[in-house]
């Protein structure tokens, strides 16, 4: 009976043993104990830098560096290097994950740079600014840009983080506002803008963020009024000189007003700002009405590309006038001049007869009636412009012929 107290006793502490080790080796705390330990007697064998033999230097010019010493500082770098990388600048995979598994990072992420495929890229308050394609750090490849509250701005390819090829720019509404080509970041190509209501106003070619080339116009209703050449967002009026009425017809389909009288005839074509003077065709060989001069109701022109606001902009642009002074008003000059809205000048009297609703004849009108202008000669045109009195260069319209 002895013998088995004994047995028993000596089983019962060797089980208390193990059972007080395996509670030990179960518990947080000490292994977190034995980490902090075994750390902190890595880095005080690591800051002990202190050379005990001249085998623990190295010899670098005339100076001896510790070999601990350098060892240290290499060790510091990298867990220095590597707290940035992963902690600081990226919103790695592991830090930032998407429902479809697409990393996110930070668009000043180092590792961004050596990222290829599919990511977000977030802004400096962590918004999603671009999901798509990225390689070498930058948008490269099908992808989409988003302003600071979330709408979407951009959708289409990038190159180098700019706009390259094709895609859509939306409105805040997230109406699209052009469709079509880019490049570096501008309309390139042929493309198509849109109103925010989504109605068609231009399709056709752009030149470095322009309308320039061929392209058509259309109005609110997003019916077509003007086809043809336009130069820095402007029609290029000069076009319409030297056309056939059947021919002005093709290029401006919009709504016009026709005034008539004797052998000539003003067409106003109100939705584009411009009046054109024709004249009968009655004595040549083809009899068509061919246009003689164009009017256009505005305050500016570009020519030589640049925008051109008074005759002294003119002047420094073409050089000196061929003329300027009072002249007498003919009737298309009449006719336009009193188109033109907000220049304060006095109507030019008119008597009129409607023959329909879009078309008048003239029967008589103040042909006494003066205006200051100036004559610039550009390109096998006389350009006229048309001001209030002698003492302004602003010209409020100006005509081409």
């Amino acid at each position: 009976m002895n013998l088995w107290n004994v047995l028993f006793g000596a089983m019962r502490a060797r089980a208390a043993a193990i059972w007080t080790k395996l509670r030990l080796l179960l518990n947080p705390t000490f292994w977190s104990t034995r980490g902090i330990t075994l750390v902190r007697s890595f880095f005080v064998r690591l800051l002990d830098v202190r050379p005990r033999h001249k085998r623990d230097y190295y010899s670098v010019l005339n100076w001896l560096v510790s070999k601990r010493l350098a060892f240290a500082l290499v060790v510091i770098l990298g867990v220095v290097s590597l707290w940035y990388v992963f902690a600081v600048s990226p919103l790695t995979p592991r830090l930032g994950v998407s429902s479809d598994a697409t990393p996110s990072y930070s668009y000043r992420s180092f590792a961004l740079k050596f990222y290829k495929g599919d990511a977000r890229i977030l802004d400096a308050n962590r918004r999603e600014a671009y999901v798509g394609a990225v390689s070498d750090g930058r948008a490269n490849g099908e992808g989409k840009l988003f302003d600071e509250q979330g709408a979407l701005m951009y959708a289409g390819t990038f190159k180098d983080s700019m706009y390259e090829g094709q895609g859509e720019i939306y409105y805040p509404s997230g109406a699209v506002q052009y469709r079509g080509s880019f490049s570096r970041n501008l309309y390139n190509g042929s493309g198509s803008y849109f109103r925010q209501g989504g109605v068609l106003e231009y399709a056709g070619e752009y030149v470095n963020g322009t309308r320039q080339g061929e392209g058509a116009l259309y109005n609110a209703s997003g019916n077509p009024i003007f086809s043809g050449r336009l130069r820095k967002d402007r029609i290029v009026y000069e076009e319409f000189v030297g056309k056939t009425a059947p021919e002005a017809a093709e290029m401006y389909t919009g709504r016009s007003i026709i005034y008539t009288a004797d052998d000539l005839y003003c067409a106003d074509l109100r939705e584009i700002g411009a009046v054109y003077a024709a004249r009968s065709g009655a004595d040549s060989v083809d009899e068509e009405w061919r246009i003689e001069r164009v009017y256009v109701l505005s305050d500016s022109i570009t020519l030589g590309g640049k925008d051109l606001q008074s005759t002294d902009d003119v002047a420094a642009a073409l050089g000196e006038p061929t003329y300027f002074g009072e002249t007498w008003l003919t009737l298309p000059d009449a006719v336009a001049a009193n188109l033109c809205e907000g220049t304060g000048l006095e109507p030019v009297d008119m008597e009129l007869q409607r023959d329909f609703e879009d078309a008048y004849t003239v029967s008589a009108y103040d042909e006494n009636r003066q205006m200051y202008i100036y004559v610039f000669e550009n390109d096998g045109f006389a350009y006229t412009f048309y001001c209030e009195n002698s003492t302004s260069t602003d010209f409020f319209m100006y005509s081409a012929e």
